[in-house]
């Protein structure tokens, strides 16, 4: 059985990655909490912070695993503006000493980066487009795709966008805010002039294991199937949530005068890893769907299915 290392274990992402592949590898999460917040079973969990060069690649070496999927990553993207030096560190040397760390042990790293690293003004985008970041985040993330290109050969780069789901004791994501503020009957503002392809979470960490498994190589578009502009996916939301859209006001993105500026025709087309690998992403219903249902316990994992080619 193979052995993957998970960083950023106890996220959205870490935790979908956890569930998918706890049948198939051996798992190994890592983070900077002192304990692993995953639920699924047992796991080895490694306290790690990916900002300590020294101590990551020794953490690396000792593990040994055949691949390491880089989901740690600060991605708050105001906090980001707010605090560069941190991003900085957390966001690039961060991937750069994971890199590292896999350069010397010969093993494939897929590295999580972002639509933001497009300038949103022709979207939805390509693997081939041309990058042009508009904030510090999406500056990070760019600068950290460039450092894992020169330091390594065998990589991915996994491009995603506004990130969905349900997992128990992680960080709000844009979905899980909306439904307790809304659940709390508070009206909330949300724009209508930022399009992109809402990523439900458990499609994601599908799609980087298949990556994993056919030796994917170079950048690689994973999101939605579905362009829409976030007022919209609110009200798909509500909606399916049997809430209360009226409490859902529409806004503009200069209204809301957010520290980091945002792309705002953006998402991300998936053709590429369609073709290559068989992947296909949830549209905004049934992603929804999937994550109404895990929130009632009515499942406790996605079944993915891959399109064979």
């Amino acid at each position: 059985m193979k052995k993957i290392l998970v960083t950023g274990g106890n996220g959205l992402l870490g935790s979908k990655l956890l569930t998918a592949g706890s049948n198939t590898y051996s798992l190994v999460s890592m983070d900077i909490q002192d304990a692993s917040l995953f639920q699924g079973g047992p796991l080895e969990y490694v306290r790690g912070d990916i900002t300590d060069r020294e101590k990551i690649i020794k953490q690396v070496v000792r593990i040994r695993p055949d691949g390491v999927i880089h989901a740690a990553s600060f991605t708050d993207v105001d906090g980001c503006e707010k605090q560069k030096d941190r991003a900085w560190a957390v966001n690039v040397c961060g991937a750069e000493n994971v890199a590292m760390a896999c350069r010397d042990l010969k093993i494939k790293m897929i590295h999580l980066s972002s639509d933001y690293v497009f300038d949103g003004k022709n979207g939805p985008y390509s693997e081939g487009d041309a990058p042009n970041p508009l904030s510090f985040y999406g500056k990070t993330k760019l600068e950290s795709e460039k450092r894992i290109g020169e330091i390594l050969e065998d990589f991915v780069i996994a491009r995603t966008m506004v990130l969905y789901g349900y997992s128990p004791g992680v960080r709000d994501n844009f979905v899980t805010w909306l439904i307790a503020k809304l659940r709390n009957h508070e009206k909330v503002n949300v724009v209508a002039d930022q399009y992109g392809t809402p990523t439900l979470a458990d499609d994601l960490a599908r799609a980087l294991f298949v990556l994993f498994e056919k030796d994917g190589r170079g950048v690689y578009n994973a999101a939605g199937s579905e362009l829409i502009n976030r007022y919209d996916f609110a009200l798909r939301v509500a909606e399916i949530f049997d809430l209360e859209c009226s409490l859902i006001v529409k806004a503009t993105s200069q209204y809301l005068d957010q520290p980091a500026p945002r792309p705002l025709q953006s998402g991300l087309r998936v053709d590429k890893i369609y073709r290559e690998m068989g992947v296909t992403f949830s549209s905004v219903r049934e992603g929804l769907f999937v994550m109404k249902n895990q929130m009632a316990g009515r499942v406790s994992q996605y079944k993915w299915k891959e399109n064979s080619k």
